[in-house]
């Protein structure tokens, strides 16, 4: 059962989010009463929003690990992404004040949430106080997250046009960053990716076999090599 706690040690966490870039941390407390912000604790495996409720709050996750997915119209799970702090879900939804929200979002491990209501940005006079000189900041890191979502949609898309599974995992390997060893770390396990792909987690399992069979790729764990 959830319940509301308090996030004043975590203003450090806070200060790591996206939406707070540049802005001072000693302004950051006053910005969250601002946004009329509360803080919220969550088991593994409850619900912080269901699919057709209303999105009211962007979320910044203090503590622990949330999944974001839609259903279909089968009532099919699919996966859209996995959240850790300091991350934030739930921006462009929150600002438009979704009355039926085309997601759910789950913990997946024991969370702490701070909630914050991002319309107060566009605040009247009566409500300006000292945190409003970091406004136009914020609003320019929100900015930059939607331009962050708009690239993650089109991922999406690419992925999901593909007409083969084996180009579907391609297009997603090589999305992933690599590090100075040519090594692209996979986020999610065997299952959270065959959703994330929408295709069967045993089929999937069986390709990556293949490819590396035919050394494609090289694969151990998580840690991915794309064999040029």
């Amino acid at each position: 059962m959830s319940e509301k706690v308090s996030y004043t040690e975590y203003i450090d966490t806070i200060a790591e989010c996206p939406l707070f870039k540049d802005i001072p941390v000693e302004k950051i407390e006053e910005m969250i009463l601002f946004l009329n912000g509360f803080a919220k604790t969550f088991k593994k495996g409850e619900t912080l929003v269901r699919h057709g409720e209303p999105f009211r709050y962007a979320g910044i996750i203090l503590k622990g690990k949330v999944e974001v997915s839609y259903t279909n119209y089968q009532f099919d799970k699919l996966n859209v992404n996995h959240f850790t702090a300091p991350n934030v879900f739930g921006e462009a939804l929150a600002i438009k004040k979704i009355s039926y929200s085309p997601i759910q979002v789950d913990a997946i491990a024991d969370c702490i949430i701070l909630f914050i209501d991002l319309n107060y940005l566009m605040c009247s006079k009566e409500r300006c106080c000292s945190a409003c000189t970091f406004n136009h900041q914020l609003l320019l890191n929100l900015t930059s997250r939607m331009a962050d979502q708009n690239i993650f949609t089109n991922l999406k898309l690419r992925i999901l046009s593909q007409k083969s599974l084996r180009d579907k995992i391609i297009v997603y390997l090589y999305s992933l960053q690599p590090d100075n060893n040519n090594v692209r770390t996979i986020p999610f396990s065997q299952t959270a990716l065959a959703e994330f792909l929408n295709v069967n987690r045993s089929a999937l399992s069986r390709e990556l076999g293949r490819m590396q069979d035919e050394n494609i790729i090289r694969l151990n764990g998580k840690a991915c090599v794309i064999c040029e």
